[in-house]
């Protein structure tokens, strides 16, 4: 069978990094936060391969899963339900497997055919629950191999109302996560207003516009991924300099691909909204009546913030505000109240390329043209027969 991609658009950068080395796995991003409120990627899972979208996680939930035919409480989404009884080598996971560790309850685990399940809550009352499968499945342009998912369920709050089918934790440490062993211990995510690319095994050095600077990181694990645990990266943010005067950040900063906005703690927000509104005092466009959004067209008059990490990083007026409508910009931070705590999220990581080196606990960040994808691909038909769905010459 011969390989048919047909693309909205494909830009000469992502093919070119499909070619640029053989150890980099590249993941086409899809989504943006103005419309879709997040990103996502596109799995080909079974045989024969069927589509799955996945809103794309470097931490939180400890699972990838999406809804399935079988599903009791499933929302419909931008794919049809993966159709498990249609793949030819789908397994559902026993509580007789060693590998369910808390999934089946008080049955009796040494002797039980019934499905391993999964329950996952979140903060804010969204939940997931369902049982565990194995299969073959693909990302980007490479076979990732035979893994364990989920199949949703039931489906609860903001989970029913996202296009995509389901989630997918990207970040390595635990155990069978999707890309564990396939060069998961470095992972480049570069984000633009409308796409991106995940690259396992390294950077895209062709995206960058300058050399990247390291902060230390550290990766917290919580729990196992039969279990309701969250695994977290923690920087090092001390403080952020909007002109001549300094925010402190205080208590721990996350980072999470998977939030759309950044947030602060109050005493932090109040200040970052307050120096940038005295910053822009007849300059930068007029307040609406809310004081969250500007009416302007002059996005470069706007104050960089600059986000001390031991090495300062800044944050342009392009990412940390969205356009709601053509002149209308609102501002892609929130207040995460009195206690919170700062939680880098989508709007943090725009037009520049995060390098997450889990192996030597440090993150990389580098301003980089990002390469944009405003539409997932009409349709692709996988040979079978090969193990690469594209190949260079």
């Amino acid at each position: 069978m011969v390989l048919v991609i047909t693309f909205f658009r494909l830009s000469l950068q992502s093919l070119l990094i499909f070619c640029a080395s053989a150890h980099l796995v590249p993941i086409p991003v899809y989504g943006n936060l103005r419309n879709d409120g997040y990103y996502f990627l596109d799995l080909w899972v079974g045989t024969p391969p069927q589509r799955v979208s996945v809103m794309m996680s470097l931490t939180g939930s400890p699972l990838t899963a999406f809804a399935c035919s079988s599903c009791e409480r499933c929302a419909q989404h931008m794919d049809p339900w993966f159709q498990l009884n249609q793949s030819s080598t789908a397994e559902i996971l026993p509580c007789a497997d060693p590998r369910c560790h808390r999934g089946c309850g008080n049955r009796n685990l040494a002797t039980s055919n019934a499905p391993c399940e999964y329950e996952q809550r979140y903060a804010e009352g969204s939940s997931i629950r369902g049982w565990w499968f194995e299969d073959v499945v693909r990302a980007g342009s490479q076979l990732i191999g035979r893994k364990m998912m989920g199949c949703h369920s039931e489906e609860k709050d903001i989970f029913s109302t996202l296009k995509a089918n389901g989630i997918l934790q990207l970040a390595p440490g635990i155990s069978d996560t999707l890309l564990a062993e396939r060069d998961a211990d470095v992972i480049a995510v570069c984000l633009a207003d409308y796409g991106g690319i995940v690259t396992m095994g390294g950077p895209n050095w062709s995206f960058h516009r300058g050399r990247p600077k390291y902060i230390k990181m550290k990766q917290r694990m919580n729990s196992s991924i039969f279990a309701q645990g969250r695994s977290e990266i923690l920087v090092p943010l001390t403080s952020i300099s909007i002109g001549w005067h300094v925010v402190p950040i205080h208590g721990e900063t996350t980072v999470e691909s998977g939030t759309t906005r950044t947030y602060f703690s109050s005493s932090a927000y109040d200040s970052i909204r307050k120096h940038i509104e005295s910053f822009c005092r007849h300059r930068c466009g007029l307040l609406t009546a809310k004081r969250s959004c500007w009416i302007t067209k002059r996005l470069q008059y706007f104050p960089a913030l600059r986000m001390n990490f031991g090495h300062t990083f800044r944050w342009a007026p392009s990412a940390y505000l969205y356009a709601r409508r053509p002149g209308h910009y609102c501002y892609a931070f929130e207040d995460d109240g009195p206690s919170g705590r700062t939680i880098l999220g989508g709007s943090w990581m725009l037009h520049q390329e995060l390098i997450f080196d889990f192996r030597q606990g440090r993150l990389g960040v580098v301003p980089a043209e990002c390469p944009r994808h405003f539409a997932r691909p009409i349709e692709v038909l996988w040979d079978m027969n090969s193990q690469v769905a594209l190949r260079c010459v």
